[in-house]
């Protein structure tokens, strides 16, 4: 669908909105696991048949939007209702920052973001996972890695273990260099708190004046980037302080950043992993907290025999979401679980301890950084 269509239609799609939300609410309660098949599949390729709450949802579709035939496929409508949200959400801040006479140097570059993430919007997440890739090498003893290089774009960093799944939007994102006088640094920062911003996420603080390295040999070696499983809990848990506090985070910080897995999902391919953590794969909440706490998870050895890993899923929901090792850990770590059920109740709390934490970890590593928002004088 084109994004000048979902523009003019915005106000009806709301109304898709509204029906996918009757779904999903207490008054009908359908299993999460029907409404995610109908609604929320990934598969472009084989998409599911429509259930009895799939073809309500269709003919919904259909009737608000009369003048254009009907989406092909569940698939379709969840791309035209994460396009509408998107929308919607991009329309409210931009009327916040008018009111406050605050202009953004970087908005041509975000205006392209925006056409790329809304041809596929399930690139957003991706672009959030660039954004932690690309500044998470952070060590600030040595002062190395971080994100004022940009050296995840060189090949001998980028084809890294825990990098894959990212070579396609790093060589989309060359070409909205190619127009705009941008470091890969500063892009690949600002491509994933635009992407959150567009998720209906808080707004991200963005600085630019990242410099790119100039050789391959500036890349970092592999092994900085937190890993899911170290074998057992207490193992686990100590990993991811130790990588954490090796770039400066402390719990806190630690707890609101893992909240970003409430976008996206895994890909066996990728990570050995497979499934999203929630069925808001495209919309920035905090599900993912709610959802930890709130669940009772099993252990899932069914991807072990087929090159994948043991994953946790939740009880009785024939293997729609799942968790990862270290996603449990916050839940089972007496000093993570506070702000677990902090953030589970506090939507707002989340957002402006995720914003600070994100801004915090794309600014890793760097120096000299400049204001991108600009307020007229009053």
């Amino acid at each position: 669908m084109k994004r000048r269509f979902v523009l003019s239609t915005l106000l009806v799609a709301q109304g898709v909105v509204a029906a996918s939300s009757f779904f999903a609410s207490p008054l009908v309660s359908p299993p999460l696991g029907g409404f995610r098949d109908c609604v929320m599949s990934l598969s472009e390729r084989h998409p599911p048949p429509l259930d009895r709450r799939g073809l309500l949802l269709l003919g919904t579709a259909a009737l608000v939007l009369p003048s254009q035939p009907p989406p092909a496929s569940a698939s379709d409508i969840q791309q035209a209702l994460n396009q509408a949200r998107m929308e919607k959400a991009l329309a409210t801040r931009r009327l916040e920052r008018f009111g406050r006479g605050e202009t953004r140097l970087s908005e041509p570059v975000r205006r392209e973001i925006e056409d790329f993430v809304m041809e596929d919007t399930w690139r957003a997440p991706t672009l959030v996972r660039l954004a932690f890739h690309s500044s998470g090498t952070y060590d600030k003893k040595s002062g190395t890695g971080g994100s004022q290089k940009g050296t995840i774009h060189y090949d001998r960093e980028l084809n890294q273990a825990d990098n894959k799944g990212l070579k396609n939007v790093v060589k989309a994102l060359d070409k909205i260099k190619s127009n705009h006088d941008i470091s890969r640094a500063d892009l690949y920062t600002l491509a994933g708190v635009h992407a959150i911003e567009m998720m209906g996420g808080p707004v991200v603080p963005w600085r630019w004046g990242r410099v790119d390295a100039t050789a391959p040999r500036e890349t970092i070696k592999e092994g900085r980037l937190p890993q899911p499983d170290m074998g057992d809990t207490p193992k686990t848990a100590a990993h991811i302080r130790q990588v954490f506090e090796r770039m400066g985070f402390n719990d806190q910080e630690m707890v609101a950043l893992i909240g970003a897995h409430t976008a996206g999902e895994c890909k066996k391919d990728n990570s050995g992993y497979e499934g999203p953590w929630t069925p808001t794969e495209v919309r920035f909440d905090n599900l993912y907290y709610t959802f930890l706490r709130k669940w009772k998870y099993k252990r899932d050895n069914r991807l072990t025999g087929r090159g994948g890993k043991m994953q946790f899923e939740v009880e009785g929901m024939n293997d729609d979401f799942m968790m990862l090792p270290a996603d449990i850990v916050f839940r089972d770590d007496p000093k993570f679980r506070v702000y677990v059920d902090a953030y589970a109740e506090d939507e707002a709390l989340w957002f402006r301890d995720f914003s600070a934490a994100f801004q915090k970890l794309t600014e890793l590593g760097t120096r000299d950084l400049k204001e991108d928002s600009v307020v007229a004088p009053s």
